[in-house]
C-alpha cells in the first residue's frame, strides 16, 4: 500500500479530545439532540455553558432539550477524565434550514443490508457506532434506506412499517438513547426503488405531468400523512429518492417537513436538475446528481467528472452536493473490491469537496484498516470545517490511454483557520510526478499519516490510483 495511514487509536482510551465542528445547527422550537463527539477513556464527566432550554448529560455528553428563539449562541463544551481535560467553543446556529451546518456524518443501511434491513440490524448498528468509537469521531446518523416499508394504513393513513420493524418507534427510541439521530427513506413515486412493492408518498391515478419519472408519481399527495407518521416515530432525516428529481415534487415534501414538530435533514436523490441548483442549495441539506456508488475503480473515477465539479460552486454551509455512500467495508455482496489505496482515495474526495460521509457496511465486521480510515480526526476535520469551501482543481495533466494513461490532479481547499489543504491524485495507470507549490515558510503536515513533514520536495511521485493529503499552515 502506498498511502501511509496512521493506526486507529483504541476506542475510549487516553485523555479527552472533543472532535466537534466549530458550528452546529438546529431549528428553534423543535427537539434538539446532539451527542458531542469526544474520544477518550471513560468514565468521563461533561459540562457546558448552554442557552436556556438545553441541558447536557454529565456522563454521556448528550445535549438535549429545545431552544425557543432563533439566533446564534456561543457555547463551551468541556470533558474531563483521569488523564486530563479538553474544551471547545461551538457556535450554535438556530433557525430555518440550519441542520447539518457541516456535512452529515453517519451510516446508512443500503450497501450493508439492502432490502433485508430490520429492527435487529439497525439497533445493533446504533450500538456498534458507539462501541467502536465511531460516534466519538462525529458519526451521528443511523439512516434506514429502502426496504422498511409495509402498506398504507394506521392512524395517519400513511406507509406502515414492514414486519421486520414490529415497533418502529421502539427502533428509533433505541437510536436516540445513544444520542444518535435516526433517518428514513421514501419517494414521491408510487413505488420505491430497492423494493418495487413498497409504496411511496403519492397515490391514486398517475399524474400525466410526470410520465418520464421512474415508477410514476400519483395525483393524490400523501406527504403530510407520511411526515406525521415519521414524526410520531421520531425521525430526524429523510432521504427522498426519484428521478428526474424536480423542485415541484420536492416542494410538497419540504413544506410538510418544515411544518412538522421535528427538525429534519432533507436529502434528495438521484437526478437533481442543474436548472434548479439554487433551489437545492437553499432548501436541501444535500442533493445528488450522480449514479449510485459502487466498489469498482471506474465508479470512483466518475466522482471527478465535470458535472460534479460544477455542483461544488453552488454548495454552501448546510447545503452540500452528495457523492453518495462510502464504498468501503464488508457489504451485502461481500468484502470491498477496491484496493486499500483506492478506498483512501474514495474517502479523500468526500473529505475535500466536501460531501456528506455515510458509512454503509456491516459494522460488526470492521477491520483495523476500516477503523483507521474512518476515525482519522484530522481528515474528518477537513470535511467538517465550518467554512465549507469546496476544493478547487488548480493543476491537471492527462495524456495517453489504456495501460499507459497518465492522469494527475492537484486540488486546493481553504480552511477556516487560514490554512490550506492540498490533495494530490494519481488517477492514471502509470507512476506520475505531481509538482508542489512553494511552502513559503508554512508548516506541512501529512493528514493521513498524522505526522509533520520534515522535507518539502519540488514534486511527489505517486503510483496509480493513489492520493496524498497535506495541510499547509
Amino acid at each position: 500500500m502506498y498511502t501511509k495511514i496512521a493506526k486507529a487509536l483504541p476506542p475510549k482510551s487516553g485523555r479527552p479530545s472533543i472532535n466537534a465542528p466549530s458550528c452546529y445547527g438546529a431549528a428553534a422550537q423543535k427537539p434538539f439532540l446532539w451527542r458531542v463527539p469526544v474520544t477518550g477513556e471513560r468514565p468521563m464527566r461533561f459540562n457546558a455553558d448552554l442557552p436556556a432550554g438545553l441541558m447536557i448529560d454529565s456522563t454521556s455528553g448528550i445535549i438535549s432539550g429545545q431552544i425557543e428563539c432563533e439566533g446564534e449562541y456561543s457555547i463551551t463544551v468541556r470533558a474531563e477524565n483521569s488523564h486530563g481535560a479538553d474544551e471547545k467553543n461551538v457556535r450554535l446556529e438556530i433557525g430555518r434550514n440550519k441542520v447539518c451546518r457541516t456535512p452529515l456524518l453517519g451510516w446508512t443501511s443500503w450497501n450493508a443490508f439492502r432490502q433485508h434491513v430490520s429492527h435487529k440490524n439497525i439497533t445493533e448498528t446504533a450500538r456498534l457506532l458507539v462501541e467502536t468509537g465511531l460516534a466519538d469521531h462525529g458519526f451521528q446518523y443511523v439512516n434506514i434506506d429502502s426496504g422498511w416499508q409495509g402498506v398504507y394504513g394506521g392512524e395517519h393513513d400513511a406507509i406502515t412499517a414492514s414486519p421486520a420493524f414490529p415497533d418502529m418507534k421502539a427502533t428509533v427510541d433505541v437510536i436516540h438513547s445513544y444520542g444518535l439521530k435516526a433517518g428514513i427513506y421514501s419517494t414521491p413515486m408510487q413505488k420505491a426503488w430497492g423494493d418495487t412493492e413498497a409504496p411511496g408518498c403519492t397515490r391514486g391515478a398517475l399524474d400525466p405531468r410526470f410520465n418520464n419519472t421512474y415508477f410514476g408519481i400519483g395525483s393524490r399527495r400523501a406527504e403530510k400523512e407520511n411526515v406525521a407518521q415519521w414524526c410520531d416515530w421520531g425521525f430526524d432525516y429523510l432521504k427522498y429518492d426519484w428521478s428526474p428529481t424536480d423542485r415541484y415534487n420536492a416542494e410538497f415534501m419540504k413544506d410538510a417537513l418544515e411544518a412538522s414538530p421535528r427538525d429534519f435533514a432533507f436529502c434528495v436523490t438521484i437526478g437533481a436538475a442543474w436548472g434548479d441548483r439554487e433551489y437545492w442549495a437553499e432548501n436541501c441539506t444535500s442533493w445528488r446528481a450522480c449514479r449510485d456508488s459502487a466498489d469498482n475503480w471506474q465508479n470512483v473515477l466518475s466522482r471527478f467528472d465535470n458535472n460534479h465539479a460544477r455542483w461544488q460552486s453552488v454548495a454552501r454551509p448546510g447545503h452540500y452536493f452528495d457523492l453518495d455512500m462510502l464504498e468501503l467495508g464488508e457489504q451485502w455482496s461481500g468484502a470491498c473490491r477496491l484496493t486499500p489505496d483506492e478506498q483512501v482515495l474514495a474517502f479523500t474526495i468526500r473529505a475535500i469537496f466536501p460531501s456528506p460521509i455515510q458509512i454503509s457496511c456491516d459494522l460488526a465486521k470492521l477491520t483495523d484498516f476500516d477503523l483507521a480510515l474512518l476515525t482519522n480526526d484530522e481528515v474528518l476535520a477537513v470535511n467538517q470545517d465550518a467554512l465549507s469551501a469546496p476544493a478547487r482543481c488548480v493543476d491537471e495533466h492527462k495524456r495517453g490511454d489504456g495501460a499507459g494513461l497518465m492522469h494527475t490532479k492537484l486540488y486546493e481547499k481553504p480552511l477556516s483557520d487560514g490554512s490550506v489543504v492540498l490533495a494530490l491524485f494519481n488517477l492514471g495507470e502509470v507512476d506520475a510526478d505531481i509538482p508542489l507549490p512553494p511552502l513559503d515558510g508554512r508548516r506541512a503536515r501529512d493528514l493521513w499519516a498524522r505526522e509533520d513533514m520534515s522535507e518539502w520536495p519540488d514534486a511527489l511521485t505517486l503510483p496509480p490510483h493513489t492520493v496524498r493529503l497535506m495541510k499547509l499552515g
